[in-house]
C-alpha cells in the first residue's frame, strides 16, 4: 500500500508540474492574442487542453495521461474543412463510435452542423 501511495503522489506531482507550465504557456497565448477560447480539463491522471486561435480556423488539442510506469501525451492540430472534406471526416468519426459532441470538437463544428452532416451522409447512403 506504502507503493499505492508513493506513485499516486507522483502522479498528482508530475500533472501538477505539467499543467502549471502549460497554464503558463496558455496565459502568454492569450495575452498576446493569438488564443480566440480554450478549455482545460483536469482527472486524476489525466490533463487536456482545447485551444482555438484568434480567427477560429484551426484547433489544437493536447492531452497528457500519467499513471505509475506509464506516461502518454497526444497533440491533435485541427483545421476547419470545407463541408464536403467535413463530412467525410465525420463519417469516419461517426463509424469509429464518437459522439456528436466528440466529433464537433474534432471539426470545429457545431454539435447541431455534425447533426445536420450526419443526416445528409444518412440521406446519401453514405452512413
Amino acid at each position: 500500500m506504502v507503493t499505492k501511495k508513493t506513485n499516486t503522489s507522483l502522479v498528482t506531482t508530475i500533472n501538477s508540474a505539467r499543467v502549471s507550465e502549460q497554464l503558463h504557456d496558455l496565459a502568454e497565448q492569450i495575452q498576446s492574442g493569438f488564443i480566440k477560447s480554450y478549455e482545460f480539463k483536469q482527472t486524476a491522471n489525466s490533463v487536456t487542453f482545447s485551444v482555438d486561435s484568434a480567427d477560429g480556423n484551426s484547433r489544437v488539442i493536447k492531452h497528457q495521461d500519467v499513471r505509475p510506469g506509464l506516461a502518454r501525451n497526444t497533440t491533435e492540430r485541427i483545421q476547419k474543412k470545407t463541408p464536403e472534406e467535413r463530412r467525410q471526416v465525420v463519417k469516419e468519426l461517426k463509424l469509429e463510435g464518437l459522439s456528436q459532441q466528440e466529433i464537433a470538437k474534432r471539426t470545429i463544428r457545431s454539435q447541431k452542423t455534425i447533426s445536420n452532416d450526419i443526416n445528409k451522409l444518412k440521406e446519401d447512403g453514405e452512413l
